[in-house]
């Protein structure tokens, strides 16, 4: 199953990752095997994330025959935890619109909803709930457009935390089982991971902008906000999934350095901070820092599995 699938494939072994918003496009592609993906692109261009923004990206870094899996921004969906409907395999996503019509802010019939498994929770190892992506029908059809004009060939549209869930799969600890943290400017991002399976993503909304700071008060109580959001999280996933504790944080670099965040979220949660450099990927791989922070989300869609079920 694909999120907002489009049935395109590449027909040369590359994937390509694709992030539109406000503060700009990035496009990254990648090749190679699952144990040794290899970095092919990398670019990010300033701008409002349009289609005359794309364009201009494109001009100098086409994905060719590509593959190209496009990742919505934080903001523009609402992804949501709810009860599995009891219903046959082929009608939960019909249930499922039913139950989730009073939870979002403009009309069902605007919407286009799309399901991906929940963990079982407990010892037992029952799955009592679904993961619903809801994003307005505008939101996929501008996507649509932009990838049509531009002669590429969509292949999934997928979200962050499923993004998130791919860099995942490549770090060291992912069997036992990660936490990570991406950050913008307002907002930001939690997801624990183990063995290639999303267990639990939260949004926040603090983002790099508060933990830079000038004010050293300010800044102090803007990294205890946020080593509470993931000590939030930790609770919850080792209550609801009884799962053996995570150990390991990976952070997201950010537009603005934060030197420090990592030995401090340690101080107050316990946990072994890291930040995602591109060699932690791509062995032997080197990008610009700012190219790399921009571009994650767009690489982490691009080292997406085909033929991963959600």
């Amino acid at each position: 199953m694909a999120l907002f699938s489009f049935h395109n494939r590449g027909g040369n072994g590359e994937q390509a990752g694709l992030l539109l918003r406000e503060s700009g496009a990035s496009l990254a592609r990648v090749n190679g095997t699952e144990a040794a993906p290899r970095l092919l692109d990398l670019a990010h261009l300033p701008g409002a994330g349009d289609t005359d923004n794309l364009g201009q990206l494109l001009q100098q870094h086409r994905p060719g025959r590509a593959a190209v899996h496009c990742v919505l921004p934080l903001g523009s969906y609402q992804l949501l935890l709810v009860d599995m409907p009891k219903v046959p395999p082929n009608e939960i996503k019909a249930a499922v619109r039913w139950q989730i019509k009073d939870l979002i802010d403009f009309h069902i019939d605007d919407a286009v909803v799309d399901v991906f498994d929940a963990p079982p929770s407990g010892a037992g190892g029952v799955q009592e709930q679904i993961y619903v992506v809801v994003t307005r029908s505008s939101q996929i059809q501008h996507i649509a457009e932009a990838m049509q004009q531009a002669g590429l060939s969509l292949a999934v549209i997928d979200i962050p935390e499923l993004a998130l869930r791919n860099l995942a799969a490549r770090l060291p600890e992912q069997e036992q089982g990660v936490a990570l943290m991406y950050l913008e400017a307002g907002r930001g991002l939690i997801a624990l991971c183990r063995a290639n399976t999303l267990y639990l993503a939260r949004t926040i909304e603090l983002g790099h902008a508060a933990l830079a700071d000038p004010d050293p008060d300010r800044r102090a109580m803007a990294v205890s906000s946020l080593a509470l959001e993931i000590q939030r999280s930790m609770d919850y996933y080792d209550r609801y999934f009884q799962q053996a504790p995570i150990n390991h944080l990976y952070i997201a670099p950010t537009a603005e350095a934060l030197p420090g965040l990592a030995s401090e979220l340690h101080a107050q949660v316990g946990l072994e901070g890291r930040l995602i450099e591109p060699e932690l990927i791509f062995p032997g791989a080197e990008a610009d820092a700012e190219t790399w922070a921009h571009g994650l989300l767009a690489v982490s869609a691009a080292l997406r599995e085909e033929g991963k079920a959600l």
